[in-house]
């Protein structure tokens, strides 16, 4: 499709990124659901992760995701838009890793959970530039040591004293 050609589907560059968006936030929620569902919710957390990275490092998608960044440095519209997506999408997260983590036993306070959001999140968005800067990266690979990383924060005993 040419440049031009796809105004006649967006009125402007602002709501082609908030397509594109919304898409990433739709498939956020359809994890979750998977989860709930899911007779086993840290195995399967663990196996999405692996599917997140396999998804998070696709050469397209991760450039895409970058270049919407970087507008959103230089655009104070397309920022308002990937603001208040991660703002739905961290919520999404910590909302999920309340449940899985209570499934386990485990209780953990707000700030916890945040921080515990955050950090994944910073290794899903690291994926995409290591994607970018090294595209001969054994993806496979990522997604298993991304899985252990996963494992370990969705089954650990209590981040409060760890920390």
């Amino acid at each position: 499709m040419s440049v031009g050609h796809i105004y006649h589907y967006f009125e402007n560059k602002e709501a082609i990124v908030a397509a594109i968006v919304q898409r990433d936030l739709e498939r956020l929620v359809l994890i979750r659901a998977q989860l709930r569902a899911s007779r086993d919710v840290h195995e399967t957390a663990i196996k999405l992760s692996a599917d997140g990275v396999k998804d998070t490092m696709d050469a397209f998608w991760a450039g895409l995701r970058l270049e919407i960044v970087t507008e959103a440095s230089r655009n104070p519209e397309v920022a308002r838009i990937v603001q208040a997506a991660d703002c739905c999408s961290i919520a999404n997260l910590i909302e999920t890793l309340r449940f899985a983590r209570q499934t386990g036993g485990k209780e953990d306070d707000e700030e916890t959970l945040a921080t515990m959001a955050e950090i994944i999140t910073s290794i899903f968005e690291g994926l995409m530039v290591r994607a970018i800067r090294n595209p001969a990266i054994n993806r496979e690979r990522m997604a298993v040591m991304v899985q252990h990383v996963m494992r370990r924060i969705i089954t650990s005993p209590d981040w409060i004293r760890m920390a």
